[in-house]
């Protein structure tokens, strides 16, 4: 039985990238990340201060077969799409202020019925949909039933 699925990123420039998500979403490092003889990260994960795994990154020059990846434009096909609940607007638009960066806007902050929300493809390539809903339940199990 699978009970949760794991987050993973392949960034080009994956210290960057660790960097930003650490200040973005408040995580941290409980080890010191595994590099390979360039010093270019092969797998470092980062936690929630609440002891929870919330991603692990990887250098790109890492992912395998990446001429099959590299195929797609990042517009089109993101490296990875992340959707991240608030408790608070004023969470999500700190967060979104770091991640906007470099970022290409999908959607601008604004509100979805009673819901805030939006969405960008940070400078890594990687997808985010921000949201702080008015009912978590109603929104986490609506994603859990489209998947």
């Amino acid at each position: 039985m699978i009970s949760r699925i794991g987050n993973h990123i392949y960034a080009i420039k994956a210290d960057e990238a660790i960097e930003l998500y650490r200040n973005a979403f408040g995580l941290v490092e409980k080890e010191q990340p595994w590099r390979d003889d360039e010093g270019l990260i092969i797998h470092q994960d980062l936690w929630t201060k609440d002891g929870e795994l919330f991603l692990s990154v990887t250098e790109y020059k890492h992912l395998p077969n990446s001429s099959f990846v590299k195929a797609f434009n990042t517009e089109i096909c993101p490296a990875m799409l992340f959707f991240v609940f608030f408790s608070s607007e004023s969470e999500l638009r700190e967060t979104f202020g770091l991640l906007n960066e470099e970022a290409k806007l999908v959607r601008e902050i604004e509100l979805e019925g009673t819901d805030i929300v939006c969405e960008l493809v940070d400078k890594f390539g990687v997808f985010w949909h921000l949201r702080v809903p008015t009912d978590v339940n109603r929104v986490t199990s609506h994603f859990h039933t489209t998947l």
